[in-house]
């Protein structure tokens, strides 16, 4: 086929480019379906095909490659995802109602089925036949699709460097690939929707969750991950024996926009990472934004949960309160055309299948961004200092929303069980005054206030590991450890049983010393 042909002669190009320059084979891979993990590392991509590095990408999304970078098409991914099983599963406005044990499960599940889907992917396949000779220099990989599929890549590209990435600002996710730890008492699991300051009780169910979490990586990940590799590698070793190729990771993290967390030595913060100069808007979009005398507000769900698929009720009461407020200029990014609506389109509303968020955003006319509380749109927000109005739906957006809310630069409103009338009131509230607005761009200047920006940094360290593709010493041996072992539960349960061992042997003690004297005491009684 043409796509196999074309992929062919590019493998050998790269392979004469390789040597006859010093340019690095690097290989990346976004295999999460979801188009915001693949634009959070799409930047760092293209800026080391810019730098004369030859790059592969293996990914879920695809597009016209720049000078230097060749994809290869996960091409089943996305209907893995959207045309099975998974779908049932994938309800994103009902993912709220579903209890924390569930979504950490449906996380594992959701790697393992992609990995079911990548060994009868066509693009794996191909990637798996370059020359045997063939080598990576560096291996970059969004690691929130689980162990699996790098384990594969890792096995049959023998010592290749890694460095695990993710679009996720929780660095306790990276437990399995850099042995960092949860914190239950500090900070609420990612999926988790409880403040920054937890109850007593809040930090009772953290705890059982982070836990959970730890003992599911052990108990079913990796045991299920194995047995897939083995079936394209059957002597593969265990998935967990790649972690040694850790070299650093990249996480999309910056302690000013979100919860203080610990981080282990090996990780390096990139949050933004996706932020990029703001391009000219198109022209339907510019003559809107630039008329709109008291400025405009800008509505996104994201990439995942499609303001199209809300429901007619819902809809209805989002373009009412659009409909009361006509003093400002709504853009709504809706996926279908306005016959899909319960209602006609205000005259304040415009509405547009894509919107170029980022450029929006960085607009001097807007004054407020609608958001699901995704964490590239609310960094994007922090960035611009754009005030925010959040509905969150699934996963780590309840986190982010709660910061937000906390810090005084947002409000937050229920996606579930919201009327016309609350919207109104909260973009009423915000826009009142300039509070929100100032604290916002007191937390933009200190989110932009860096030494190099997110993507000069990972830059760095790419190359820091091409300069120095052994060094492994930033690697924890946590990694290595058992979630039992690494926070202490087996000297606990030792000191414990000792405890328990020794009160036994007092009772038993004090019950001889008893009878003893109470032998005493008759025999006493009888001379």
């Amino acid at each position: 086929m043409w796509y196999r042909g074309v992929m062919k002669a590019t493998v050998l190009l790269v392979m004469v480019l390789v040597g006859v320059s010093r340019a690095a084979n690097i290989l990346f891979m976004s295999g999460v379906p979801s188009p915001s993990h693949y634009i959070w590392l799409r930047p760092l991509m293209w800026e080391m095909g810019k730098r004369g590095h030859n790059v592969t990408v293996l990914s879920a999304d695809v597009e016209k490659p720049p000078p230097n970078v060749t994809y290869i098409h996960l091409e089943n991914f996305y209907s893995t995802m959207y045309n099975t099983s998974m779908r049932e599963q994938l309800d994103f406005f009902e993912l709220a109602n579903d209890s924390p044990f569930k979504m950490l499960r449906l996380f594992d599940e959701f790697g393992l089925n992609l990995c079911e889907a990548a060994i009868k992917s066509e693009g794996l396949h191909f990637l798996l036949g370059y020359p045997q000779d063939f080598k990576f220099d560096l291996f970059v990989s969004d690691y929130m699709i689980g162990p699996c599929i790098p384990s594969i890549i890792m096995h049959r590209f023998k010592e290749l460097p890694f460095i695990p990435s993710t679009p996720y600002n929780a660095p306790s996710t990276s437990a399995a690939v850099l042995g960092s730890f949860a914190y239950p008492g500090l900070v609420p699991n990612h999926v988790f929707d409880a403040p920054e300051r937890m109850s007593f009780v809040q930090r009772v169910k953290n705890f059982f969750y982070d836990m959970y979490e730890m003992a599911l990586h052990e108990t079913f990940m990796h045991p299920e991950a194995d047995r897939i590799v083995r079936k394209l590698y059957p002597d593969a070793p265990s998935s967990t024996t790649f972690y040694k190729n850790v070299r650093v990771s990249f996480s999309n993290v910056n302690p000013i926009i979100q919860y203080k967390e610990p981080m282990m030595p090996s990780m390096v913060p990139v949050g933004g990472l996706q932020i990029m100069p703001p391009k000219a808007l198109p022209d339907d979009l510019r003559s809107v934004v630039e008329g709109a005398k008291n400025g405009f507000i800008l509505f996104s769900l994201g990439s995942n949960a499609r303001s199209d698929t809300l429901g007619p009720e819902r809809i209805r009461n989002i373009l009412l309160a659009m409909e009361r407020l006509p003093q400002y200029q709504f853009l709504w990014k809706f996926e279908s055309d306005e016959s899909k609506l319960p209602m006609p389109v205000p005259k304040n509303v415009y509405i547009r299948a894509w919107m170029p968020q980022n450029d929006l955003l960085a607009h001097p006319n807007i004054k407020l961004f609608i958001t699901h509380s995704g964490l590239l749109s609310t960094q994007e927000a922090i960035w611009h200092g754009v005030p925010i109005i959040g509905f969150p739906v699934f996963a780590d957006q309840f986190r982010n929303i709660n910061y937000c809310v906390d810090a005084g630069i947002a409000k937050r409103l229920s996606i579930q069980h919201f009327k016309a009338n609350e919207l109104v009131e909260a973009v009423s509230e915000i826009l009142a005054s300039d509070k929100y607005s100032a604290k916002m761009k007191q937390m933009s200047r200190l989110f932009r206030d860096q030494p190099e920006s997110p993507l000069e940094r990972a830059v760095w360290w790419c190359e820091w590991v091409l300069r120095n593709p052994e060094a492994d010493l930033l690697q924890s041996k946590a990694v290595h450890m058992s979630w039992f072992q690494k926070y202490s539960f087996d000297v606990l349960t030792f000191t414990l049983a000792a405890f328990g061992a020794l009160l036994v042997m007092l009772s038993k003690v004090v019950s001889i010393v008893k009878g003893s004297l109470s032998t005493g005491g008759k025999k006493s009684k009888a001379d």
